[in-house]
């Protein structure tokens, strides 16, 4: 029976559709008699989508569909004949648009050949004069209206003599004499910005990767970093250094050039005796061509603390759910009553927090000046809190001032004690949280200070 039915829907559903069709169909001959043959053919087009073998809206639409067309294709002419070159070439293109969507419901409509012909001849005269206003614009050095002729030459030929290098040359001519002249200004990350702009567009123009270069030698900050060498903490601050420098690297700032040498800690220390007044400014100077750095930035932990709470284990009261058969005398049946005995489990906990205070200087090895100065303090704890209990878990509730609680949330603290954090981090691990925060921070600080 279900079966039945199913099938009756379904042939529901396609007699509604047909009616649908049909009915379409009949507006569109109905338009056709009145001479609306655009109006008529949007009528055959709609009932050929509803379905696609209705035969009176096939014929049709391949009657009214070619009148339309012939219509976008007399409009073509009456621009061709104009010699207006543009509106013909996208007159044509209309009747090719309108072409391919009749075509997509299985009915090719046909252009003749000596409309075919006439359009080669009107796009050529099109790009052609387009190609030529171009190159004027080009010497007039307008270069936005010269992208704009050849880029639509180019959407039409791409292969039109050189127009790919031309509207090349005139996208890219205005931003390479703004990058040259931020060169000239001495504004190198600009001027770096821009040329990797145009090596975007194209894999070179006018040598730009050595005008890149150029300016990226020129404006390329290389700095030192360290930490200090005395301190009770100084063995924490020589990490930081190290989690900073690959967070540096991540930021993969081009202008940020990190030095690694093995003479920083003697630029350093002259540095401490340039400070001191011991070293004159020519000796500043020396300082920090030794390792090819001009700023240094130091590292330092001022203080490290931590507070642990060792595991420990103590006992709960509890009650255990469970149930005992009776005989009820009033029902005349056996029957079950639920009861709770007394119960204990262990509960383990354990704590540990370390907290740390890290400062840098940034400071400029041919002034001694320090040019900027932070402290960042972080906290980081782990906490272990679980339950065991060697009977059944789930049967355990918790007590309350002795008596048994069956309130649902308490039971399902009381739950999730058992699946409780067992692991607790090291101060080796809590250290690391700390230095993977800290150092992302201070390496964005410290780039974004030489930007």
């Amino acid at each position: 029976m279900k079966k039945l039915l199913f099938i009756a829907s379904v042939l529901l559903l396609v007699t509604q559709a047909c009616v649908t069709s049909r009915s379409l169909s009949k507006k569109g001959t109905k338009l056709e008699e009145a001479g609306q043959y655009t109006a008529a053919a949007d009528m055959y087009y709609q009932s050929i989508k509803k379905n696609p073998r209705n035969t009176n809206a096939l014929i049709g639409m391949n009657r009214t569909g070619q009148r339309v067309l012939a219509d976008y294709l007399q409009v073509f002419s009456k621009y061709a004949l104009a010699e207006d070159y543009k509106r013909a070439t996208y007159a044509y293109i209309d009747a090719i648009t309108y072409q391919q969507k009749i075509k997509e419901i299985n009915i090719d409509l046909k252009i003749p050949p000596k409309h075919e012909d006439k359009y080669e001849e009107v796009k050529l005269a099109y790009i052609s004069n387009l190609y030529e206003d171009g190159l004027k614009f080009i010497s007039l050095e307008e270069f936005t209206k010269a992208e704009e002729n050849f880029n639509e030459v180019y959407k039409f030929s791409q292969n039109y003599k050189d127009v790919a290098e031309l509207r090349n040359i005139a996208f890219l001519e205005p931003f390479y004499r703004k990058a040259e002249r931020l060169k000239d200004e001495k504004q190198y990350r600009e001027s770096y910005n821009i040329y990797a702009k145009i090596l975007d567009r194209v894999g070179n123009y006018k040598e730009t990767r050595d005008h890149q270069e150029y300016v990226l030698r020129k404006g390329q900050i290389p700095i030192a970093l360290s930490s200090v060498k005395t301190g009770r903490y100084r063995a924490y601050a020589k990490s930081f250094k190290q989690y900073v420098l690959s967070a540096i690297m991540d930021i993969n700032d081009p202008f940020i050039r990190i030095v690694d040498r093995d003479d920083i800690d003697k630029v350093l220390q002259e540095q401490d005796l340039a400070l001191s007044g011991r070293v004159n400014s020519d000796q500043q100077v020396e300082v920090g061509e030794i390792a090819g750095a001009k700023y240094a930035v130091v590292f330092d932990v001022p203080s490290y603390g931590i507070v642990e709470r060792p595991l420990r284990k103590r006992s709960k009261p509890a009650f255990e759910q469970y149930t005992e058969k009776y005989y009820d005398k009033a029902e005349g049946k056996t029957s079950y009553k639920t009861l709770y005995r007394k119960k204990t489990y262990s509960l383990y906990s354990a704590f540990r927090k370390v907290t740390m205070s890290i400062s840098y200087r940034i400071i400029s090895l041919s002034t001694g000046e320090v040019m900027g100065t932070d402290i960042i303090t972080k906290a980081y704890e782990s906490e272990v809190l679980y339950a065991v209990y060697s009977g059944n878990k789930s049967r355990l509730y918790p007590s309350n001032d002795g008596h048994v609680s069956t309130s649902r949330s308490e039971y399902n603290s009381l739950q999730r004690l058992f699946k409780g954090n067992r692991k607790l981090a090291s101060r080796e691990e809590l250290t690391a949280e700390i230095y993977q925060i800290s150092s992302k921070l201070t390496a964005e600080k410290i780039v974004k200070k030489f930007q």
